[in-house]
């Protein structure tokens, strides 16, 4: 009996890191997620939620920003809690119109092309917003599909 859990244990733990490294796509409305006990047993928790902002996310900046939302020193700046994520106009504008230029985060100065992303949705640009504020760290409220439109 315990070679079958540690067998499903190593199963489980194969496709949660191939799902990580991107050979294998989550459903893009719930994931499946393996979650080990103190006991040793594993379990799995079903229908895990991800936010609607994730997968434009990954397809439209976590090249630049990375995974983690760390950004690449000098040139991409982190998307962590600062001021640019704080202040809801102007992340609606940066993500719409693009950014280029010096700026400084922390202490730090940036100086990568941020391009524009008007052909993205009110919907989607609302949603990827949402995600980074309240994500890597952050914990701010979302952004309406409103509130982008307005900035249009």
């Amino acid at each position: 009996m315990k070679n079958r859990q540690l067998k499903n244990y190593l199963l489980l733990t194969v496709l949660a890191v191939a799902a990580a490294c991107g050979t294998q796509k989550p459903k893009p409305e719930a994931l499946d997620t393996a979650v080990l006990h103190d006991d040793g047993k594993t379990a799995v928790v079903e229908n895990v939620q991800q936010h609607p902002g994730e997968k434009i996310y990954d397809k439209n900046c976590k090249v630049c920003h990375q995974v983690n939302g760390q950004g690449v020193s000098s040139i991409f700046p982190p998307l962590t809690p600062n001021s640019f994520i704080e202040d809801k106009a102007q992340i609606i504008e940066i993500v719409l119109n693009g950014m280029k230029g010096d700026i400084e985060i922390d202490g730090e100065n940036y100086n990568g092309l941020m391009t524009p992303h008007k052909h993205l949705s009110d919907q989607d640009i609302a949603d990827v917003i949402s995600y980074v504020r309240s994500s890597f760290g952050n914990e701010l409220d979302p952004v309406t599909p409103e509130e982008v439109q307005s900035a249009r």
